[in-house]
């Protein structure tokens, strides 16, 4: 059985000892999902367009917000709160009896400040439903993110481990400069500096990438150990961008904005007008920010383009280089240490431009993620 295979049974432990609720490990029942679905989502293999639901069906945050969302069901709703706050005020002043000044005044400090609770209290099983899907939301985000940056460390780890083939025989050539008397110790030493420097970039790089892996892995449910087949970044698709319209798109941001959603129900639930006014504020605001939010994220994508463009013209001009350089190493007229930099040079424009295909298709995600419920706020 493969470790992807495994995880649902794995998860459905790991949830029975947490939270004592194994039958709850899945988001959803079996018939949400055609076996076909769930086979795919249970194979051991990462893919990006899979995060989402992996995050839904398989991530312990979610599960656990799940389970704490089905205990509230039965609990008070935020009027019977509030109500319950009203009445024990009531009772308080009931008791006042005008005989002793020290008691009745605490008394009434008491029910006013319950009578403050129950204007405060804005929060009820609708607001928390909201919560865990911005959480839930947000965490997809975040695997996704991690995903990108996994591979994009993966090419800069490729570059690293070409410099220190490139540092490594300029040490060489440094130290037979020096034997011959064409460059001192001084030069040698810096020369051996540089490769340690870069050594231990690609010690770290590796660090940094078994690390997102790993972290991935337990996001998307997974063992921490496991060590699935990943698939590769889709690329950024130009076809996308004439679809985005960041004028007709906010009404859409708007009404799928999650924390929108929820101070519109803390002010459906709220009683005192002070309280309902903060949270008139909040709303208005937050349906600004939304706008300049949507805005940002179109800004982000046109620039990516740009971004990518230049890194697309940067590598046709080393690709030329390049291929003037292998002649000559086919002739024999160039040196191990000029043939090692230009294919030094060449993979890192060519892996630049992968990595600012990336950046492109994730401006792209942000801009869809903003649309549909995840514009920032703050």
């Amino acid at each position: 059985m493969t470790n992807k295979k495994k995880k649902q049974f794995l998860l459905m432990l790991l949830t029975a000892a947490l939270l004592s609720y194994p039958e709850e490990a899945l988001a959803s029942p079996a018939f949400a999902r055609s076996d076909a679905e769930w086979e795919k989502l249970r194979d051991n293999t990462m893919e990006y367009g899979e995060i989402e639901d992996l995050i839904h069906e398989y991530n312990a945050t979610v599960l656990n917000n799940q389970v704490e969302y089905s205990k509230q069901r039965d609990d008070p709703t935020a009027d019977d709160v509030a109500r319950s706050y009203r009445d024990d005020a009531n009772d308080l002043r009931g008791n006042i009896t005008g005989d002793d000044d020290l008691a009745d005044a605490m008394a009434e400090a008491q029910a006013r400040s319950l009578e403050k609770k129950a204007d405060d209290n804005v929060f009820d099983l609708e607001v928390m439903r909201y919560s865990n899907l911005q959480t839930e939301k947000n965490l997809a985000i975040m695997a996704q993110s991690n995903m990108i940056s996994y591979y994009k460390s993966i090419l800069n780890l490729e570059v690293l481990k070409q410099n220190q083939k490139l540092l490594t025989e300029m040490l060489r050539v440094t130290e037979v400069q020096r034997d011959i008397g064409s460059s001192t110790n001084v030069d040698v030493l810096n020369a051996r500096n540089n490769l340690q420097k870069t050594e231990t970039a690609v010690i770290q790089t590796e660090a940094s990438i078994r690390k997102l892996k790993q972290t991935l892995c337990v996001m998307l449910g997974w063992g921490y150990q496991a060590s699935p087949d990943m698939s590769q970044i889709p690329a950024a698709d130009p076809a996308r961008i004439p679809n985005m319209h960041p004028e007709t798109d906010y009404s859409k941001a708007v009404d799928s904005n999650y924390e929108l959603k929820m101070n519109q129900r803390k002010l459906e639930n709220a009683v005192s007008e002070v309280v309902k006014d903060s949270y008139r504020i909040k709303i208005k605001d937050n349906k600004e920010k939304i706008g300049t939010d949507l805005d940002k994220k179109y800004r982000d994508v046109m620039q990516a383009e740009v971004a990518y463009k230049e890194a697309q013209s940067a590598l046709e001009e080393e690709s030329r280089k390049m291929e003037i350089a292998s002649q000559k190493n086919i002739l024999g007229t160039i040196g191990q240490l000029e043939y090692l930099q230009q294919q030094t040079d060449y993979l890192t424009k060519q892996n630049a431009l992968k990595i600012a295909d990336m950046d492109w298709f994730w401006t792209m995600e942000m801009y869809n993620w903003s649309v549909n419920g995840m514009a920032s706020v703050q």
